[in-house]
């Protein structure tokens, strides 16, 4: 360790040398539980995904044409319009991954290693703006800045920002704020779990605060990179954005060329398979970088000589541009979409005139219908965060070995996933186990609660493992060779040595599942079990019998749900935890 120290002073902030062998996940019986995992991926995310991607192939396999081998879709989607869909999307992909890592960052160490105020307040906002629907800021945005929208009636017309916002650089900016969340979670786990050690060598060695910056960067690079993944992925595989904001502007998206092939009539969905591929084929470059990046270095950095942190004093003038850059950020991010949703919720239906009501919350309250759904989202998210959260280390651990086929495999495979939208990743599951074969084996999970869980698991399993594998790669085998060395079995040689590390990160992957599955849209409308509608579907049925009012209450309801679910569990937390695991990998509050 201190030689590693040394090397970070001297400049030298990236771990050369071999790279030591990582035991986070449980090693006895480790070639059943790697065959199970295997299986799992297999069931859940390769044999949907594959079938799918056949379609766009082999159409008649699946009735979807007289062709058991064609590559006429695949050909049809490189021209036109599909075509600039796609190039627009990727540029706007890598465009959005920059501007969410780069604001994400500052407000990771602000939070983890600053003496800034109110620490857990600004965590608990960052989560807040994961609980909204994308397609609600850029509904915001729209409403505010359109020729006929809340600005022009105001007599405050802004024509330069209307051309801006409703064009690709408004697109950018909506698609960028979203990522920052995801950044935010997977580098301050990184960076909490990150020892003093390398700045005070740093400062000793004569660099400044701002210069020791350059010496934590390169130890967080697999958290960096993973940030960047998750942004790409996320902005490619995005459907609120396109569907609104973009297609006002006549930006054309993938995601949204998707469902217009599904949506036509008769629908196209080899011509949609054949759009997945190149989506899922996008994902190539941002693996080949990272893993150009990391190649054979190190990122283990957690022992038990590691030390606590020490929190950096801002300043006065510190503290004004902290503040105020966190105040314009949740100000566009949050500020817009509450203004949107909350107006949209209090105004009365069918009246010509400005009238606010809170009949909407009264219809909600008084219709058992209505409130029914808030429960089923509720134990949805509770039941599918947990499963993600196993499947996520699991796969975390397996990313942090070293480079193999299997490796760079699943780490394809997850970050592919992402790429596929989640129309498409539905589509799969219905092509897939609504196959006649399946009922002849007695497998009949077609429109059941239980396949409905599957497809959220492992939907949300590639976000859930990349904010992870920062942190999981920073654990090393030391920690839990103390515990066997004293006589601990291997699953308490897990919970007294890595568990207390990772006991934050694995709560905030719990919480990103449950937050993205509360009030996830697409793969909820295609599979959900009859009769038993999740909220965002109870949701979009009102808002498209024009029941607006009503339909954005439930949405404001949601959000606020959301939000008291999370607050309870981050609080339960503080309260409960071991004082040990909250101490361990500094803090976010």
């Amino acid at each position: 360790m201190a030689s590693a120290s040394a090397d970070a002073g001297a400049g030298g902030a990236v771990l050369q040398g071999p790279r030591p062998r990582l035991r986070t996940a449980l090693p006895s019986g480790a070639g059943v539980i790697q065959a199970a995992f295997w299986l799992t991926l297999f069931l859940i995310i390769l044999l949907p995904c594959l079938a799918f991607l056949i379609l766009a192939i082999s159409p008649r396999l699946f009735d979807q044409g007289d062709s058991y081998f064609t590559l006429r879709f695949i050909g049809g989607v490189l021209t036109g319009q599909t075509a600039a869909a796609i190039a627009n999307s990727l540029w706007i992909g890598a465009v959005t991954a920059v501007i969410g890592t780069l604001a994400g960052f500052p407000v990771a160490w602000l939070v983890t290693r600053t003496d800034i105020r109110f620490r857990g307040l600004i965590a608990g906002a960052i989560w807040l703006t994961l609980l909204v629907p994308s397609w609600l800021p850029s509904l915001g945005w729209v409403r505010l800045v359109q020729p006929d929208g809340v600005m022009y009636q105001m007599g405050v017309g802004l024509p330069l920002l209307t051309h801006a916002i409703l064009g690709p650089f408004g697109v950018a900016l909506v698609l960028g704020l979203r990522n920052v969340p995801f950044a935010f979670l997977a580098i301050s786990t990184a960076l909490a779990g990150m020892g003093q050690e390398f700045e005070d060598a740093a400062r000793v060695h004569g660099s400044s605060r701002w210069h020791s910056l350059t010496v934590v960067a390169p130890i967080v690079a697999p958290a960096i990179w993973s940030a960047l993944a998750i942004g790409f992925a996320e902005s490619v595989s995005d459907f609120g954005v396109a569907a609104t904001l973009a297609n006002q502007a006549n930006f054309p998206l993938g995601t949204y060329q998707l469902y217009a092939s599904i949506n036509d009539f008769p629908p196209s969905f080899p011509t949609a398979a054949a759009m997945a591929w190149l989506l899922v084929g996008s994902v190539a470059l941002p693996l080949a970088l990272q893993a150009r990046a990391l190649r054979g270095r190190s990122y283990a950095v957690l022992s038990g000589r590691a030390r606590q942190i020490q929190r950096r004093s801002l300043g006065r003038l510190g503290s004004i541009f902290a503040y105020g850059g966190l105040g314009l950020f949740f100000l566009v991010a949050v500020g817009v979409p509450a203004f949107g949703a909350l107006a949209g919720s209090l105004l009365q239906e069918d009246v010509g005139s400005f009238s606010v009501t809170t009949a909407n919350y009264a219809a909600i309250m008084h219709n058992p219908t209505m409130v029914q759904p808030v429960g089923r989202s509720l134990e949805y998210g509770v039941i599918t965060a947990t499963i993600t959260v196993v499947l996520g280390y699991t796969a975390a651990s397996f990313l942090t070995r070293a480079a193999t086929p299997a490796k760079r495999l699943l780490d394809f495979m997850l970050l592919a996933v992402v790429a596929i939208p989640g129309v498409i990743f539905a589509a799969g599951y219905i092509m897939a186990y609504n196959l006649p074969v399946l009922s002849r084996l007695g497998i009949n999970l077609y429109q059941t609660v239980g396949l409905l869980i599957i497809a959220y698991a492992a939907s949300n399993l590639p976000t859930s493992a990349r904010v992870l594998v920062g942190s999981v790669s920073q654990v090393h085998g030391s920690l839990t060779d103390a515990a066997r060395v004293h006589g601990a079995n291997p699953p308490v040689a897990w919970l007294r040595g890595v568990a207390p590390l990772l006991a934050r990160p694995l709560l905030y992957a719990w919480l990103l599942t449950f937050t993205g599955v509360f009030l996830e849209l697409p793969i909820s409308q295609l599979l959900y079990a009859p009769s038993q509608p999740p909220l965002s579907v109870s949701i979009q049925d009102n808002l498209g019998n024009y029941h607006f009012g009503i339909g954005t209450a439930q949405a404001v309801i949601a959000v606020l749900v959301a939000a008291a679910a999370v607050g309870l569990v981050l609080g339960g937390y503080r309260l409960l935890a071991p004082r040990g695991w909250r101490q361990a990998g500094a803090s976010n509050g």
